[in-house]
């Protein structure tokens, strides 16, 4: 499973008893953002670790963080070689590189690998397409939909992940069925939109971004991005004491009191 909160949900959903208890393999890591290039190298976890820094500055992860995330790697990998794994996805980037990855890590004798797509039938890209976006009471309904990775299907996985990983981006998006790449400022246009002449809280400013947003990015990148667009002059910025909970934003040029960031 991705992520803590979907990981919660299919906790809970097991707790009641549908699905039945099993382990659950909880990974973190989110590869819709930041470069993937020396994932599987020796310098991945160090790579994942900078980028990251410079999204939480004030307290950066460490590489140990991203050495375990490697581990669990390697923990799916070896349970896939002798029994069943059941991998609950959903229609947005970061899950569908994770599926990727996961394959890539699997050996072509893989045992028994299930997957679980969490998302509507036939739903408009309105439509619910993550697991955190499902009660727990909905996770059986999805479990009976289940469909098995055939080893073909596996290696064309493992192929795509090969290909999206070797692509320089800062961005990535699900967008017709494929992984597409674009550079880290592709959403500060929608930052800037959620923006006027007013100053407003920064924090409002994100959450708006987030809720408008295809994909599932997360606060921290948004953040990140602000900081830069105001950095840069494209919005001023002023905060009592420098931090993101204080801060306010607005567009330039209409006169006013003025903020800065550097």
């Amino acid at each position: 499973m991705l992520g803590d909160a979907a990981a919660g949900v299919l906790r809970d959903a097991m707790t009641a008893g549908m699905p039945a208890a099993a382990p659950i393999l909880r990974f973190r890591d989110i590869y819709c953002i930041g470069p993937l290039g020396a994932l599987g190298t020796a310098d991945g976890p160090a790579s994942r670790a900078r980028y990251w820094a410079q999204l939480l500055p004030d307290a950066p992860p460490g590489v140990t963080e991203f050495d375990e995330e490697e581990t669990r790697y390697a923990h799916a990998a070896d349970a896939a070689r002798h029994g069943t794994v059941f991998i609950w996805t959903g229609a947005h980037s970061s899950s569908q590189l994770w599926l990727q990855r996961l394959c890539a890590t699997f050996s072509p004798q893989a045992a028994d690998v299930r997957l679980v797509e969490a998302v509507d039938p036939g739903a408009a890209s309105g439509g619910r397409r993550a697991v955190t976006q499902f009660d727990p009471g909905d996770l059986g309904e999805l479990l009976a939909r289940m469909r098995a990775l055939d080893g073909g299907e596996i290696a064309r996985l493992a192929g795509e992940w090969q290909r999206n990983r070797s692509v320089p981006s800062g961005v990535r998006r699900w967008t017709d069925g494929r992984i597409t790449h674009h550079g880290d400022d592709f959403y500060d246009a929608l930052l800037l939109t959620q923006c006027d002449d007013d100053w407003q809280a920064a924090d409002q400013v994100i959450g708006a971004a987030q809720w408008e947003c295809d994909e599932f990015l997360g606060d921290v990148f948004f953040a990140w991005r602000l900081r830069c667009l105001a950095t840069s002059g494209r919005l001023l910025w002023r905060s009592p004491d420098g931090s993101l909970a204080e801060a306010v934003v607005r567009l330039p040029g209409s006169g006013g009191s003025q903020g800065t960031l550097h």
